[in-house]
């Protein structure tokens, strides 16, 4: 059965583009376009789409205030189309977290014919969204007690689709006093992790930045690989960023930062991989257990997409699974354990 889709966008050419890739496309049924937000949300409450494409800026209503309304009275998975500017990217977060599937950027502005250059990746995400579940979890974070003495822990994180989210529920429920180390990959482009990375920092009491070259994390920190480039781990715990070969078709990817930090960390890692498609972070779980560390996934019942979490089960490198809201309480439990066999 096709998949109703509306289009919503202030640019001409934008609407026109995205509309003609979505009627070429036998999955799909084009059912109607928006010219702004109010446009927008009353087309999907009288059509009732499966998926929405929707402009981050627009007149009369922008795109995180229809979004919302759209979850409100008629969710569907939306695909948020954001330019490449600090407040496109600050909103696109906001909407992430607010329930949209995922985003694109548009290259060189609304009206830019470099705009066709995302019709792949406009095209993949749709059909990723297709197959998925509607909304991650919609459950308060569990509230965490600290583990003593975790400062030469280091907690490794992978999350892909849907993270964003994801990790505001995670950071959002570590509690004070919480000293282990944070280093984390989100797939995401350059130009959007800046903005992640002081969202996370607002939500809780780590500390998050976007990693920087020669960084260092120190206890109660954390660092959020930058858009474009892997985050590796060298001698004496010093970050380093590189734009090398995408790996898993990522970068950053979290196999480069997992397998890097546990030859440095050894058994003070521990990995958690969340919400994502592919099989990103499998084969750095996989590094972890033979160093004698444990993994956990997120469990498919708060995931957007289990893929990266069963992936990394499936090849028998996860421990234990969590729904997201209950994740940090885990990683926090674990800690206090290790801490309690050392002392």
């Amino acid at each position: 059965m096709k998949k109703k889709v509306l289009v919503v966008d202030d640019s001409s050419f934008a609407r026109r583009m995205i509309s003609d890739w979505v009627s070429a496309d036998p999955a799909y049924e084009l059912v109607g376009q928006a010219t702004n937000g109010e446009e927008g949300l009353d087309m999907a409450v009288n059509l009732k789409p499966d998926l929405i494409t929707l402009d981050v800026e627009m007149p009369k209503m922008d795109g995180l205030a229809a979004l919302k309304q759209i979850m409100a009275k008629a969710p569907c998975h939306v695909i948020m189309v954001s330019s490449v500017t600090t407040e496109g990217a600050d909103t696109t977060i906001r909407a992430l977290e607010a329930g949209a599937f995922d985003f694109v950027t548009k290259p060189g502005g609304s009206n830019s014919l470099r705009i066709t250059e995302k019709k792949d990746e406009l095209l993949e995400k749709l059909k990723s969204a297709r197959f998925a579940k509607l909304g991650g979890s919609t459950r308060s974070p569990v509230a965490a007690v600290a583990a003593p003495a975790a400062s030469n822990r280091v907690v490794l994180v992978a999350s892909s689709t849907g993270g964003p989210r994801a990790l505001v529920s995670l950071f959002s429920a570590f509690p004070v006093g919480f000293d282990a180390r944070i280093l984390i990959v989100q797939h995401m482009p350059v130009g959007f992790t800046a903005s992640l990375a002081k969202r996370l920092d607002s939500v809780g009491p780590v500390r998050v930045r976007e990693a920087g070259q020669s960084d260092k994390v120190g206890p109660g920190e954390a660092l959020l690989a930058p858009g474009g480039h892997h985050m590796v781990v060298e001698r004496g715990g010093t970050i380093a960023l590189h734009d090398g070969p995408t790996r898993n078709g990522c970068r950053p990817a979290a196999d480069e930062l997992f397998e890097s930090a546990v030859k440095v960390y050894g058994s003070n890692c521990m990995g958690v991989i969340l919400t994502g498609m592919g099989h990103d972070g499998r084969e750095g779980a996989l590094a972890l257990k033979a160093a004698g560390c444990t993994v956990f996934g997120e469990s498919e019942s708060s995931c957007a997409i289990y893929g990266m979490p069963k992936s990394a089960k499936d090849a028998g490198a996860v421990d234990a699974e969590y729904p997201v809201e209950e994740m940090a309480a885990a990683i926090c439990a674990h800690l206090a354990r290790r801490a309690a066999r050392a002392s």
